[in-house]
């Protein structure tokens, strides 16, 4: 084995990623993209595949303990075997699908996309980017409604438990308190949206008691307020702001 070769398979003067994005932000829903940049090194090396992973990190409870962990949303494979020759610049293009419940960046958690290389008989070199990731229109009409009535929205994150029909082992929350606006008592409202291929199905908790997730999750009893399920239908939501915000009230009341 060369010299060089067995420095490429330490990483030294190994070939190199770099992605670069059209736009670091995207709808949930709505299309991300960009090229990856791939620079060779000192000697031929194999490339296996690349993949970008769709990562986002989420919380484990741990009794009083609160611990960050990452997560692959979604994979997608942008290239299959070819060889890399040295000092070779190619550039592979994409257009990624977000998925609909791709989490909000907006008050909450991280989300990026991980570059990785497989690099046969070599450490594989990996690039970074974090995006910004909007609402889904659906999702960002409710959003619209829950600020309609006179709620402000607090906080945003993901936490661990199990995501209703989904591969992911977290589930994102939207937490609203009630403004001077809202027209009734004061409300405190914990949001987790479901989008689904038929609209978007929501759970309402309502006034809970600081374990309300954790019930959710557990599958235990809601502490102190209540819960409710609202299911919108593509018609629900295309009615606009204002019929969904009515609809909204409907269980806050």
């Amino acid at each position: 084995m060369s010299f060089k070769k067995m420095l490429a398979r330490l990483g030294i003067g190994s070939a190199r990623v770099d992605t670069r994005l059209e736009h670091d932000t995207v709808r949930a829903g709505g299309d991300l993209r960009g090229a990856v940049h791939i620079q060779g090194g000192h000697t031929p090396q194999r490339i296996d595949r690349i993949d970008l992973h769709l990562m986002a990190q989420y919380l484990q409870r741990d009794n009083d303990r609160r611990s960050a962990l990452n997560t692959v949303v979604r994979t997608w494979r942008i290239a299959n075997p070819f060889t890399l020759e040295p000092q070779e610049v190619k550039e592979l293009p994409f257009s990624l699908r977000m998925p609909a419940h791709t989490p909000l960046t907006e008050r909450g958690s991280p989300v990026w996309l991980k570059t990785a290389l497989d690099i046969d008989n070599a450490l594989n070199p990996e690039d970074s980017d974090r995006i910004h990731v909007l609402p889904h229109p659906s999702l960002q009409t409710v959003l619209d409604a829950v600020l309609h009535l006179g709620l402000q929205w607090k906080n945003a994150y993901c936490e661990a438990g199990p995501p209703l029909g989904r591969e992911e082992p977290f589930v994102q929350e939207l937490e609203f308190h009630s403004t001077p606006r809202w027209q009734g008592p004061p409300r405190t409202l914990a949001l987790l949206p479901f989008p689904t291929e038929d609209g978007l199905e929501l759970i309402l908790d309502i006034d809970r008691g600081p374990r309300g997730l954790t019930s959710l999750l557990e599958g235990t009893g809601l502490e102190g307020g209540r819960r409710e399920r609202l299911v919108l239908t593509p018609a629900d939501l295309t009615r606009g702001v204002i019929s969904v915000s009515e609809a909204l009230a409907a269980h806050l009341r």
